[in-house]
């Protein structure tokens, strides 16, 4: 049986040294291509474990939950998370492993430290970046030279 991490249960503020005392395995760091992102658009998140101790499982966590896990590869390092990112993805990000020895017992390790991820409104179209007044002058306009070309074009031929 595969014990869950605990997402909300580690916290990667208390001390390293209490941390130790107690049992934890010390918590891997958590990059991202990128803090802030607008919808449809993807985000890499990799959770890098040290050498020296080697994962069974990996874990990415938002807001306390769980929302990714894979198993850990031999002589792996870094581990990546590809997150297509929606209304709902900004939060704050953490990561953490699991380690199972030969007696089959899971220890868990001190969450990354946390990682926020923003989700950003689309940039507006040109249309959208001008008051309203001069959108409807500029069409104003349009439409008298489009008039006046056309006349004209009507005239000579």
């Amino acid at each position: 049986m595969l014990v869950q991490v605990g997402c909300a249960r580690l916290s990667p503020s208390h001390p390293a040294f209490l941390l130790l005392l107690l049992g934890y395995l010390p918590a891997p760091a958590l990059f991202l291509n990128t803090f802030s992102a607008q919808e449809g658009q993807l985000v890499l998140f990799r959770c890098s474990i040290d050498q020296q101790t080697p994962a069974t499982r990996i874990v990415f966590c938002k807001d306390g939950v769980e929302v990714y896990s894979l198993k850990a590869q031999q002589a792996e390092l870094i581990y990546p998370m590809l997150l297509n990112v929606t209304r709902g993805s900004s939060g704050t990000y953490t990561c953490g492993y699991q380690q199972r020895n030969k007696s089959n017992w899971v220890r868990s390790s001190a969450l990354s430290a946390s990682r926020n991820l923003t989700v950003t409104d689309p940039h507006p179209g040109l249309l959208h970046t001008f008051p309203t007044g001069i959108t409807l002058g500029v069409a104003a306009v349009s439409i008298v030279l489009l008039a006046a070309a056309s006349y004209c074009a009507v005239r000579k031929g």
